[in-house]
């Protein structure tokens, strides 16, 4: 029986990977029917590979369960058949070379294999995932050797690329281990000749992608000490907000003519009711520049589309990754497929804003500057978010769900645990730095926190000089500016880095993780977009309360500058996406675009602000001050922080890869922009608005506190001086005042004595 079926499964092999094996292949024709039933034999057993016994790597109890499961699947037992049906298929075209875009993936199904279970058997559904790689043979007898012996044998790797090679979800009985599942499997497919080359099969997988019934439900309901107390944590917060909600409304109702003790004002800060309140006002502060909040929520909406698309491209989340790809070489999809310079928008922002703000409270303060405040807001405002949110991933995240990818969430979380120092210091992107393609990289958006927060370490360095001394302020951060980019065309050159990741071009995909390194997480790298809003954040500040009167053509002009330079920035790589049209990008224009093009489209969103705030942006002016946006805006740094692992999380649990269309796509990215400015939104009203409000309370209004301390200084000063000013004057006039009174006491002293001789003689 088993030589027999051994040489069924060769013939199959052959012919459906037209591979050439003389050992099975004989010149005895065989009837229709008989081809029919050596392909539901070969169809049996590409589900049950463990059943043979030409692999002595599967383990006795493993092949006998197997047998079992195979005898009942004959028998046509209903739990037999639900495991079959649960069972992914080897297929024609299933192996391919790296590289290739013809990828397939049959996942069986998830929770069906899970939940096969029967009296009569002493095993479970075991769900496991094989992953398929080509090892080339250098020499002719390689492939006759692993066919003979064994299969390559391979650990999976913990890579992204592995989301990139073609796998099969295998429904298995659970006393079967994963090396048992590698050895049938590579074993049944065996070599094949690709391209006049040998190509031995190589069958990847681990425990880590499988799993059982018990395994998940014991995963779920087992929580290690950090994880205990971040529940418990997050317990208490939600019954302070309930509290704090509930005595806002009584008091409100009740109370409302009563003044407030600190404790009660304290508990308010945490009262969900006026959270919402705050969240959903329209209102805006007067000094506020209005256009900045529909570029906000524009540029996150933009970032979420990118990193879904990056998500279909990447990850194993469809069918025909093909259709993907060939949609990223039209030109009007370039905005999404070349699209990561969209964060240098938020760099922009950031550097605005701080040099704006810290202007107008300098101008307040008379040059004032709080460096401790200056820090410590900043970190505050920060941190209790972020802090939140990597405590969940590392501790809570894990349990939340369940998938054929659920490894992927559990190490991410793994890598969270491991360096949440470094995350909560903001030098995650020096201290430890994981790989962009590994799922060890942990808060794939904290790369960026850690440099806007060191940026703002530096920013008082070109700040202050601008606002104290305004010629040798503009000089020196233009100097400064012109170094960075300089340093970063040099990285480029010296490490032969492309200009940007272009997903469509292979051999520039494979150095994603070199890229990553020397320029994308890199702080220097990225300080252009910051220093060039600080710079529009010092000219807002010496025109914002002026009426700037600018010719008409010099507005056409700016306005056309931006455009040609943003289209320059979006469509500039169209030109070599197809990389068997350019096979190499000409240096110039990948060091000039690699090192100016964060720079450029800085600059275009800087003139549209500051056109906007001047009264020349028209439309485009009254589309991005437009009130609605307020209140997305004050959600966008949790949407920013949260939208990715929640993608993360609807992949890993994703059981079926979906066919990709543009309407399928569309309404999956609605619906995760949606669920994620929810998830948002609760964070905001649970944690981050308390958290501010607090800061607000116990250091009540920081620029009029600030305002109120210098002018006591200046009146203390002013007093010191008037009464300096008086103790001279009086020591100067004091010898005067002595000689007059002398002067006096003599004349007084003449006159009584004439007055007593007059007196004296009148009465003689």
């Amino acid at each position: 029986m088993s030589a027999s079926l051994s040489a069924v499964v060769s013939l199959v092999v052959s012919l459906i990977f037209c591979v050439p094996n003389i050992n099975a292949l004989t010149s005895t024709p065989i009837s229709e029917n008989e081809h029919q039933d050596l392909i539901d034999e070969w169809r049996i057993q590409s589900s049950i590979p463990t059943t043979s016994t030409a692999s002595g790597s599967v383990s006795e109890i493993c092949r006998q369960n197997s047998q079992e499961y195979l005898s009942a699947l004959r028998s046509r037992l209903p739990w037999a058949v639900k495991m079959y049906e649960s069972s992914g298929r080897l297929v024609e075209d299933l192996i391919h070379i790296d590289g290739s875009d013809n990828v397939h993936h049959e996942s069986g199904l998830f929770d069906e294999c899970l939940s096969v279970q029967s009296d009569g058997v002493s095993f479970q559904g075991k769900y496991c995932t094989v992953f398929f790689g080509l090892k080339l043979q250098e020499k002719e007898n390689d492939v006759a050797e692993s066919e003979s012996d064994h299969s390559e044998e391979e650990e999976i790797n913990e890579n992204m690329s592995n989301f990139q090679k073609p796998s099969v979800g295998y429904c298995l009985p659970s006393t079967c281990s994963a090396g048992d599942l590698r050895s049938a499997v590579g074993q049944l497919v065996g070599s094949r000749v690709v391209k006049e080359n040998n190509f031995s099969v190589v069958a990847i997988s681990s425990e880590k992608y499988c799993y059982t019934q018990e395994k998940i439900h014991g995963r779920n309901t087992t929580f290690d000490n950090p994880t205990l107390i971040v529940l418990s944590v997050f317990c208490l917060l939600v019954v302070i907000v309930s509290a704090a909600t509930v005595h806002d409304a009584w008091i409100n109702n009740e109370l409302s003519n009563c003044p407030k003790s600190f404790t009660i004002q304290l508990l308010h800060c945490f009262s969900a009711k006026k959270n919402c309140k705050t969240l959903f006002s329209t209102e805006d502060d007067a000094d506020s520049l209005a256009c900045l909040h529909g570029v906000r929520i524009l540029t996150t909406c933009w970032i979420v589309l990118i990193h879904f698309a990056g998500a279909c491209t990447f990850l194993r989340l469809s069918y025909n990754k093909p259709m993907v790809l060939n949609n990223s070489l039209r030109m009007e999809l370039q905005f999404v497929s070349n699209g990561l310079f969209g964060v240098d928008t938020f760099f922009l922002l950031s550097g605005l804003l701080v040099s704006f703000t810290q202007m107008r409270q300098l101008d307040q303060n008379k040059g004032f500057f709080n460096l401790k405040r200056f820090y410590i807001r900043r970190y505050i405002r920060l941190t209790p978010v972020y802090a939140a949110i990597l405590a969940f991933l590392a501790t809570i995240w894990p349990h939340v769900g369940t998938g054929p990818d659920w490894n992927f969430v559990q190490r991410i979380s793994k890598s969270v645990r491991e360096n949440f120092w470094a995350q909560i210091m903001y030098l995650n992107n020096y201290v430890n730095p994981h790989k962009f393609t590994s799922p060890a990289y942990a808060f794939a958006e904290s790369w960026y926190l850690a440099c806007d927060m060191q940026m703002f370490w530096i920013s008082p360095l070109f700040i202050y000089p601008l606002w104290r001394w305004k010629r040798a302020g503009l000089i020196w951060t233009a100097f400064s500016l012109l170094v960075v980019l300089g340093c970063s065309a040099t990285v480029f050159i010296v490490h032969n880095l492309p200009a940007t990741i272009v997903w469509l071009r292979p051999s520039e995909l494979t150095r994603i993780d070199e890229y990553a390194q020397w320029h994308y997480m890199e702080t220097f790298a990225r300080m252009p977009p910051y220093m060039i809003g600080i710079l529009f954040g010092w000219l807002l500040h010496k025109t914002k309360d002026k009426t700037i009167h600018i010719n008409k053509y010099l507005v056409a002009v700016g306005w056309i500058t931006a455009a040609i330079m943003g289209s320059a920035v979006t469509y500039g790589m169209f030109p070599y996406l197809d990389e068997t049209l350019v096979p190499e990008i000409n240096p110039l224009v990948r060091v000039s675009y690699g090192a100016l093009h964060h720079s450029a489209w800085a600059i275009t969103v800087g003139w549209i602000i500051f056109a906007c705030t001047h009264g020349y942006g028209g439309f485009i002016h009254r589309f991005l001050s437009w009130k609605l946006f307020l209140p997305f805006s004050r959600m966008s740094y949790a949407v920013y922080l949260v939208h990715f692992n929640f993608m993360r999380v609807y992949i890993s649990h994703l059981r079926k890869p979906f066919y990709f269309t543009e309407l399928i796509f569309g309404t999956t990215y609605l619906g995760i922009l949606v669920i994620s400015f929810f998830i948002s939104f609760v964070i905001s009203v649970v944690v981050e608005m308390p958290f501010l409000n607090s800061d607000k309370l116990l250091f009540p209004n920081n620029s009029k506190a600030l305002e109120t301390k210098t002018i006591e200084v200046v009146n203390q000063q002013k007093k010191k001086k008037r009464n300096e000013e008086t103790i001279k004057r009086k020591k100067e006039t004091g010898s005067s005042v002595t000689k007059i009174f002398i002067r006096n006491c003599l004349l007084f002293k003449e006159d009584s004595f004439t007055y007593h001789t007059e007196t004296m003689s009148n009465e003689c």
